[in-house]
């Protein structure tokens, strides 16, 4: 596993400043969620289960206090816990501006984000789902966890290193390591928007 240290000892060999301690790990840090944030990787995927409080046609609740480093909706089904533990269909994820159908009435299995809140409408009494969403890397130094520093450390190596010649005035060198790090996005995207190869 590929640790934050790891990655602020490689930018510190590029640029030969081992005394931009903090200025290092902040770029390898924005770099990190530069990269996840670049695409939805299948790599970012959390998938957990929700009980509401109780069964009914309308639920909603607060993303962030169920995933907290959520970034965006892929998926929402039914599922019931009991018997098989099966899961059923899923709800149409819509913007909440496509809420009505053809005749103006409210669509019905589907949900929408507004805010903070996740609201699903849907056409059977529901009380659990199965939760399938992009989060965020977790950044922090204390916890610091990222597929993409494991697989491909050098995408943001080489993007830390570009921030870190920008804001020390070496223009010349951050147009390099531009070039570099886009370079190593394109691998970063070619190996993991899909989750089966061809």
């Amino acid at each position: 596993m590929t640790t934050l240290t790891d990655l602020c000892d490689d930018v510190y060999t590029i640029t030969n400043r081992p005394d931009l301690v903090a200025e290092t790990q902040l770029a390898v840090r924005a770099a990190t969620l530069k990269l996840h944030q670049s695409d939805f990787y299948f790599r970012d995927i959390f998938e957990t289960s929700i009980q509401f409080s109780t069964e009914d046609f309308k639920q909603q609740f607060d993303v962030s206090s169920v995933v907290p480093l959520f970034r965006a909706l892929k998926y929402i089904r039914r599922y019931d816990p009991t018997g098989t533990g099966a899961a059923a269909n899923f709800y149409e994820i819509l913007s909440a501006t496509d809420l009505l159908d053809s005749y103006k009435q409210d669509r019905v299995n589907v949900a929408y984000a507004a805010g903070a809140y996740v609201n699903i409408n849907s056409s059977v009494e529901l009380q659990y789902a199965l939760l399938g969403v992009y989060v965020n890397p977790n950044v922090t130094p204390a916890n610091f966890s990222s597929w993409i520093a494991d697989n491909h450390p050098f995408a943001i190596v080489f993007e830390a290193a570009r921030l870190l010649f920008k804001q020390t005035g070496f223009d010349e060198m951050s147009a390099t390591f531009d070039k570099l790090a886009a370079e190593q996005l394109v691998e970063v995207r070619m190996a993991n928007i899909q989750a089966v190869g061809y």
